[in-house]
């Protein structure tokens, strides 16, 4: 017979099949995530609309899933997907903002360029005067 004390440790143990929904979520989003990556890596111009759909979609089966799993009881498997997924989609942040910046720069490049183009030069500074 099975005292309060003993249910209690039952209850609260990790379940790997409790917790398989949320594994499998896990994984599909670190695929999706790792697909993009590939994707800029190899073509830093690459159309990103198509990983969208599974991005989404990731979220949407994370978002679900970890409602199932409180933290405490997390198998130790799950946990290390957690910590991959954290690393590949840091590496993906990182390489995004990469992009970000570099789209940045060009379009203030552009910017300047076409104001400077379209400009009768009334309101520019005047070039400093040689030193004497």
């Amino acid at each position: 017979m099975e005292t309060g004390n003993d249910l209690e440790l039952v209850v609260n143990k990790p379940d790997p099949q409790i917790s398989a929904p949320l594994t499998l979520a896990v994984r599909r989003a670190t695929d999706a995530i790792r697909e993009e990556t590939r994707a800029l890596r190899a073509n830093p111009t690459a159309d990103l609309k198509v990983f969208e759909y599974g991005k989404s979609r990731a979220l949407l089966d994370l978002t679900r899933a970890r409602t199932m799993v409180p933290p405490g009881l997390m198998p130790e498997q799950l946990k290390e997907d957690l910590a991959e997924f954290k690393g590949v989609l840091q590496e993906n942040i990182d390489l995004l903002s990469l992009h970000m910046n570099a789209v940045s720069e060009v379009v203030e490049m552009l910017s300047r360029t076409m104001i400077d183009f379209d400009s009768d030069g009334t309101y520019q500074a005047p070039f400093p005067e040689p030193s004497r």
